[in-house]
């Protein structure tokens, strides 16, 4: 990843972030993806990529309103991720917005400054968007949908394909950079045909109008998303007194698995609740419960929507018309035969951002090294001895044999914090009655943990071989909730393309990388399977150096 120009932002440091997003072409079908490269830069003076924020918020508007979102997780600046078309979208244009959440805290900020407009159509329904479909003779669509100039920037890129490629085979790209200065850009090569997408926004465009905006724009107030989503949620359900009740507890939210995905937050008198996390990844039920065991924890908690549903402005109609369909038909099969493919044949999984909950040294027990006994507590009594179980006021509860600096060893007095499948189980009974048949693993963090403000001495985490929390009993407090989470950043490279011989290949998009380096005398080689199809295709890189110049060079070859 290029370095910034400056380090991050001291506190109190005035930034001034904006969102700048390139997709893998302009024209989906409902139930693809709109694979998308997010430039996250910051125009105060001296600094290029902003390291403040780490997240991006992206908002999919049509004439009818907001249709879907996004988030992607910002690395120094630049992040990847997908916007999924659902199949029950209507027919048209959507707009795509991008801000990060001091953007939204901002007074008077343009939503529109890097709104880009896609098309997409649905094969499945006749439903269209509202007033958003037009339909037109060949001849006018052609007339409208001309290409206009497109403004290259000052830096470029120089684009070495070939003349025409075989149907199956390859086709060997390089990419070298024009300019003395080191960029990251994004690169499509995708199939062009008679149906045309809607005019995009120049890079160069938009660092014009940014830096004419920025010099007005007002610092946001409130706390930056610096390590990751600010989850802000509250208590329903509780009167007043219920709530200052549980003056004291924390609320925990977690997702089940072995990353460690759980935060916790105290509960204020008001009921809000605030969860500082470092990015959740993927799509995930989250399990929210509050701390304790007494009925007055009947309430149940509800996650705030982060998206501002901003403001989409005009969107075009969409123009379309019978001389299309041959088109259409060709990108809908393609589509439809794509999600045949297995998806680890298709993509290629890009550094995360990571901060894991749980650093430092761990004890791990594979069950099925020992000897299976039918109850936990026997499990824990015979070999896990970094373990004890101790009887307290009328209630079982387990300890850890927590490590000093010293190497020396005890089982802790306070707390500890027993978890199955990444999820906090406070009532440690429901430990000792779980079926020990259904773990494969006991990890054993034998040192204090802090999640949030909460702290415990030492962890234990039964992971079972489902990972999912099965035949585990919830507490009438404990509310599972869908979270969208942000997308896990992935390139598009078809590498093993030619070895699924039970599939034609019919992809639209055939290579998408959303992050490439390239370097100033060095020639980055591509290589990109060809479809089993004749067609046009276009190579697009998009991006910026790190003196801040946009890039953008366009290259097409023909598949015979």
């Amino acid at each position: 990843m290029l370095a910034v120009l400056l380090a991050a932002p001291a506190a109190g440091a005035r930034v001034v972030e904006r969102v700048y997003v390139s997709t893998d072409r302009a024209v989906y079908m409902a139930g693809e993806d709109i694979r998308c490269s997010a430039f996250c830069l910051d125009f105060a003076p001296g600094r290029l990529y902003s390291e403040l924020s780490s997240l991006a918020y992206l908002e999919l508007h049509s004439a009818d309103g907001l249709a879907q979102t996004a988030k992607i997780a910002l690395v120094h600046g630049r992040g990847a991720g997908v916007i999924s078309l659902p199949r029950t979208l209507p027919t048209g244009n959507y707009r795509i917005i991008a801000y990060t959440a001091q953007n939204r805290q901002e007074e008077g900020y343009d939503y529109g400054l890097s709104a880009r407009t896609v098309s997409v159509f649905n094969p499945y329904l006749t439903e269209r968007v509202k007033g958003g479909v037009e339909i037109v003779g060949a001849e006018e669509y052609a007339a409208r949908t001309a290409p206009a100039e497109d403004s290259a920037g000052s830096g470029g890129v120089q684009i070495t394909a070939p003349a025409a490629a075989a149907r199956g085979g390859s086709a060997a790209l390089t990419l070298a950079l024009e300019g003395g200065r080191p960029a990251s850009v994004s690169v499509s090569v995708h199939r062009v045909d008679a149906v045309r997408g809607p005019a995009q926004p120049a890079f160069a465009d938009f660092l014009a109008a940014a830096r004419r905006g920025a010099s007005g724009a007002t610092p946001a107030e409130g706390t930056p998303e610096y390590e990751g989503e600010i989850i802000r949620a509250r208590v329903m359900g509780l009167s007043e007194e219920q709530l200052r009740s549980l003056n004291g507890r924390f609320a925990f939210i977690s997702a089940p698995g072995i990353e460690s995905d759980v935060y916790a937050a105290p509960v204020t008198p008001d009921g809000a609740l605030v969860f500082y996390t470092n990015n959740i990844y993927g799509d995930k039920d989250l399990v929210c419960e509050i701390e304790g065991d007494d009925a007055a924890l009947l309430g149940h908690m509800e996650i705030v929507s982060p998206f501002a549903d901003a403001p989409a402005g005009e969107i075009p109609a969409l123009l379309m018309g019978d001389f299309l369909q041959e088109d259409l038909l060709a990108r809908s099969i393609g589509s439809q035969i794509e999600k045949e493919f297995a998806s680890d044949t298709l993509f290629q999984y890009l550094p995360l951002r990571e901060n894991r909950l749980f650093d430092g040294s761990r004890i791990r027990y594979h069950l099925d090294d020992y000897t299976r006994f039918p109850l936990m507590e026997e499990v824990i009594t015979e070999f896990v001895t970094e373990l004890q179980a101790r009887r307290t006021e009328g209630r079982r509860d387990i300890r850890v044999l927590l490590e000093d600096n010293f190497q020396g060893k005890t089982f802790s007095v306070g707390t500890s914090l027993m978890m199955l499948d990444g999820v906090p189980v406070f009532d440690h009974e429901k430990i000792f009655r779980y079926d020990p048949l259904l773990v494969e693993d006991i990890l054993i963090y034998p040192h204090t943990v802090y999640i949030g403000a909460r702290s415990y001495n030492g962890v234990a985490d039964f992971i079972t071989y489902k990972r999912n929390l099965p035949s585990l009993q919830f507490n009438d407090s404990v509310r599972i909730v869908s979270f969208k989470g942000v997308s896990v950043p992935t390139a598009y490279t078809g590498r093993d393309i030619p070895a699924l011989a039970d599939y034609p290949d019919y992809r639209q998009t055939l290579y998408w990388h959303p992050a490439l380096e390239l370097v100033p005398g060095e020639i980055l080689r591509l290589d990109c399977a060809v479809p089993d199809y004749a067609g046009t295709f276009e190579v697009v890189v998009e991006g910026i150096d790190d003196a801040g110049n946009p890039l953008k060079a366009v290259s097409r070859f023909e598949v015979r």
